[in-house]
């Protein structure tokens, strides 16, 4: 099991950064995507604000939406991670604390391209990232 946030799965995705074979080596380390539930908006997010600054057009927007829905993605709620998610609040945006208090909460790693997120300091997960 791994823990994907948005910066990744739109990175292999999209390619956006010029990442993705990377993202992608650390993505196949396990077939067992786990996110939490934002994360679907978060990555349309990206790609609309790709398509509006013109690095996707409407067919590869509305492609990479469809791709996005298709994937089996294990999505948890993010209830019971509030209070983790408070307790980081301090060092990590909310979004990103989500997915930190996922990765530690399920035993697993997480996969990231933010490096941001990465250096948050009393993180007890693995980060992985390129």
């Amino acid at each position: 099991m791994i823990v994907v946030d948005a910066s990744a799965l739109v990175e292999w995705m999209t390619d956006a950064a010029g990442r993705s074979d990377d993202v992608a080596v650390l993505l196949a380390r396990d077939a067992h995507w786990v996110a939490t539930e934002h994360l679907l908006v978060e990555a349309m997010s990206a790609f609309r604000g790709l398509w509006l600054g013109g690095g996707l057009d409407d067919a590869q927007f509305d492609e990479l939406a469809r791709r996005l829905a298709s994937y089996e993605l294990d999505v948890w709620p993010t209830r019971p991670l509030l209070p983790r998610i408070r307790e980081l609040a301090h060092n990590a945006t909310t979004y990103d604390a989500a997915y930190i208090a996922l990765a530690e909460e399920v035993g697993a790693p997480l996969v990231t391209t933010d490096a941001k997120l990465a250096a948050v300091p009393g993180i007890r997960c693995t980060i992985l990232g390129p």
